[in-house]
């Protein structure tokens, strides 16, 4: 028991800073992002998660006459595609206003998508390191408060076998890297929609519903009983193809955003030296 606690434990850690990856990787092509695009990220993104979850909230009370019940995965699609267009459109706001103060809006872009995919699923990190403080607090003799949110999570780890465990935190871990990758695109492609290509805004959507949408389907086909879902534990085998899926996701989105960036940087530095050249 107390094994596995400090596993989770080290796995929430691992969990809440594995965006550190992507986001050193990708920030070396624009070390000079200014940081307040990033809390603006954060920022954009819990105005846009409550408004969503309100309107969501709102339509199921009216659709069903006040009881506020209603099943199946149609929802939970429709409301990942109503969250990242409110989250496009508050990014856009603030992209244009950069825009218009004649700043490098491709790198704002960077360092929203940055900020929103360091505070996107932080809580579930939080849960992880609570649930295995729990686990290890139950392995010493002690008791966690039954009936809490905290005492369901550590139940559901401490049934769990070591090898599901592991696996399903690894997917968690590998998920965390994905998402950050996938956010930075959705910020680059963003930016991208006010210099002239407003297709890009549409493409930003795509990639970012499709990246739920995906998983969430493959693991209904696998026969997983809650498809989606991050925090929870699945078969290994289920784990290892989604973990499969979030490197191949990384691997895609970090390929793409570097040439992108790279492309950019080189471009401004030929441009540079073209005009110190004139002078």
């Amino acid at each position: 028991m107390v094994l596995k606690g400090l596993l989770v434990v080290a796995s929430g850690f691992a969990f809440i800073f594995a965006s550190g990856i992507p986001m050193r990787m990708l920030g070396r092509f624009r070390p000079d992002y200014k940081k307040d695009g990033l809390y603006w990220g954060i920022g954009i993104w819990i105005i846009a998660f409550f408004v969503s979850n309100f309107l969501q909230s709102l339509v199921k009370q009216i659709a069903t006459h006040g009881e506020g019940q209603v099943s199946g995965w149609v929802p939970y699609l429709l409301g990942a595609v109503l969250t990242m267009l409110l989250l496009q459109i508050g990014m856009r706001i603030f992209l244009r206003k950069r825009a218009v103060q004649g700043e490098d809006i491709d790198s704002d872009g960077l360092a929203l998508g940055f900020g929103i995919g360091v505070i996107t699923q932080i809580f579930t990190g939080l849960s992880l390191i609570g649930a295995g403080a729990g686990l290890m607090f139950q392995g010493f003799g002690m008791q966690t408060v039954p009936g809490t949110v905290q005492s369901g999570t550590i139940e559901m780890i401490s049934s769990a076998n070591f090898l599901s465990l592991l696996a399903a935190l690894l997917s968690m871990i590998f998920y965390r890297m994905a998402l950050l990758t996938v956010s930075s695109v959705q910020g680059y492609l963003v930016a991208g929609s006010l210099k002239g290509k407003a297709a890009r805004f549409w493409s930003a959507l795509l990639v970012a519903v499709a990246f739920s949408w995906v998983i969430f389907f493959v693991q209904w086909a696998l026969g997983t009983e809650n498809p989606g879902q991050i925090l929870g534990i699945t078969s290994p085998f289920i784990s290892l193809v989604s973990i499969a899926y979030y490197a191949i996701v990384f691997y895609l989105g970090y390929r793409w955003l570097a040439g992108e960036l790279g492309s950019a940087v080189s471009k401004k530095s030929k441009k540079g030296a073209k005009n110190d050249g004139r002078k």
